[in-house]
């Protein structure tokens, strides 16, 4: 009876405690951008409920205290990204600007975080880890958190695989077929096309390597030490890599093993709406479009004439408007438009009388209208954006306006088409059918990969041979070197017997000639 009582016992205290191989984990996530840890978020809480131990440093601290996490908040450092941009800061941003843009401030966020109390308490502490997970975007200075705490590291991203990040894992990053992240191009390209995505590539890759990186770098040692390996090393040595992707919405392209797609990954089954939201959509017997501009860019910011544009458009249509707006006031409000300073997209867009979605193409907000199946208008502004909508648009879904030449004709056009021409409800329902049909649920997905890099501490037998070859092996530019040796040697041998067999024969032609002149 004893024993059965300790075993009890002992069962009771693991079911308190959660999983008896819990692990210590630490997450950091220093990009400012909400959308950005919506992500990330369902992947730390649920590890933190399976009985890890979870240290998540971010701007966005739980408001709740939560079992086994423990929140290292950053709020306070730089600025949060949520509601921050306008119109008139963004202007005609081209795929370059964003690089530069994004990267420029990912480094100017460096010291102010490493010098922060926070992390700095955590760098001064005993604390150990099992496994890092880091938030792989716009520079590599947090990379010194692997040297610090000597733990294996998975990389998460909120969007796809920027053409920078794909050489630390080995991964196929052909410019004819895959296109750059920051530029609006599909995996079928024509010549000029190609030929940018491929200058860009490789700009980005220098401009990374010996600049940013360079100037990341110092700051790192700075914090972590002299002894801290180069960033380039640290990087090149990511276990495993979750992107926000899944090949029938980003388009197909080849990927390592240590490349797991997790589209999707922070869609939630949706939620009952609330009553005045419910009761608008219901009583819209023609139906209902939603208008967003994401949780970064305001709304409010519109230049007038292009709200004007908008407001003129939906007053001539019949069904209803939902738009996230961030003022109480609306000037000029049209009878059939509901603005909202903060919507519950993911399930508005899953009400059956969506009928469409107007979006910048961020990759949330495109992610809950594909896996709803509900077709969409892209107004692409900056970052991945005019990338996610080329996507939509090649896979039928959607169309395509860009902001500079909006006006009301344009508007209206895309909305009656997408109302009326029923081939974008039925790619976007096709689209959806294949975007959720998939062996797990993302989030399943990303907890198996990560317990599976703790189970074996580390996954170097995932990682292609690719991270460390040089470039020009990688290229075979040293094969078809030799072989370009080899032919040219090759014609040069046969160049040689050529002249030596002509010479051999103008010499016979010649004794010949000689012999019958004298006879």
């Amino acid at each position: 009876p004893q024993t059965r009582v300790g075993m009890l016992s002992i069962a009771l205290l693991l079911l308190l405690t959660g999983f008896a191989d819990s692990s210590r984990i630490l997450a950091i996530f220093p990009h400012p951008g909400k959308s950005h840890y919506d992500v990330f978020e369902p992947l730390l809480l649920t590890l933190a409920k399976r009985g890890h131990d979870v240290n998540v440093m971010s701007f966005y601290p739980q408001k709740t205290k939560v079992a086994n996490y423990t929140d290292i908040s950053l709020v306070g450092t730089v600025p949060l990204f949520l509601n921050a941009l306008t119109f008139e800061m963004m202007g005609n941003m081209n795929g370059f600007d964003d690089f530069h843009g994004i990267t420029g401030f990912g480094l100017n966020c460096c010291e102010p975080i490493l010098s922060s109390k926070p992390v700095q308490d955590l760098l001064r502490s005993d604390k150990e880890f099992d496994l890092l997970i880091f938030e792989v975007f716009n520079i590599n200075c947090f990379m010194g958190f692997a040297h610090r705490f000597k733990a294996p590291y998975i990389g998460i991203s909120s969007t796809g695989l920027m053409a920078q990040h794909n050489f630390r894992l080995g991964n196929p990053q052909n410019p004819s077929y895959v296109p750059n992240l920051e530029f609006p191009f599909t995996d079928k390209m024509t010549f000029l096309e190609r030929m940018l995505n491929a200058v860009s590539v490789v700009y980005m890759r220098f401009a990374r390597l010996y600049y940013f990186d360079a100037v990341g770098e110092r700051i790192a040692r700075k914090y972590f030490g002299e002894d801290m390996p180069p960033l380039e090393e640290i990087a090149n040595s990511i276990q495993l890599m979750f992107t926000n992707t899944h090949y029938s919405m980003n388009l197909p392209r080849p990927m390592v093993p240590a490349v797991v797609p997790l589209g999707g990954l922070h869609i939630k089954k949706p939620k009952p709406l609330p009553q005045n939201v419910e009761q608008y959509i219901s009583e819209a017997k023609d139906g209902v479009i939603l208008f967003s501009m994401g949780s970064l860019l305001l709304a409010n910011s519109f230049p007038d004439e292009k709200r004007n544009a908008f407001m003129n458009a939906f007053a001539e249509l019949p069904q209803k408007f939902i738009m996230k707006w961030e003022n109480t006031t609306f000037p000029n409000q049209p009878s059939n438009l509901k603005t909202m300073q903060w919507l519950p997209q993911r399930d508005i867009l899953a009400h059956p009388k969506v009928l469409a979605f107007i979006t910048h193409g961020g990759l949330l907000g495109l992610s809950e209208a594909v896996y709803s199946g509900v077709p969409v208008i892209g107004i692409p502004i900056f970052g991945d954006q005019p990338s996610n909508i080329a996507a939509v648009v090649a896979n039928g879904a959607g169309i395509k306006l860009s902001y500079s030449t909006l006006t009301k004709e344009t508007i209206l056009e895309a909305l009656k088409k997408i109302i009326h021409d029923k081939s974008y409800k039925n790619n976007a329902l096709k689209l959806a059918s294949v975007y959720r049909d998939r062996p797990q649920e993302p989030l399943d997905t990303a907890v198996y990969w990560t317990e599976f890099v703790l189970r074996h501490n580390g996954t170097p037998f995932m990682q292609s041979a690719a991270v460390h070859q040089p470039w020009y092996e990688n290229l075979l530019l040293d094969v078809i070197a030799a072989f370009a040796i080899l032919l040219v040697v090759i014609f040069k041998v046969l160049l040689f017997i050529a002249r030596r067999i002509t010479v051999y024969l103008s010499n016979v032609l010649y004794n010949n000639n000689k012999v019958k002149k004298n006879v």
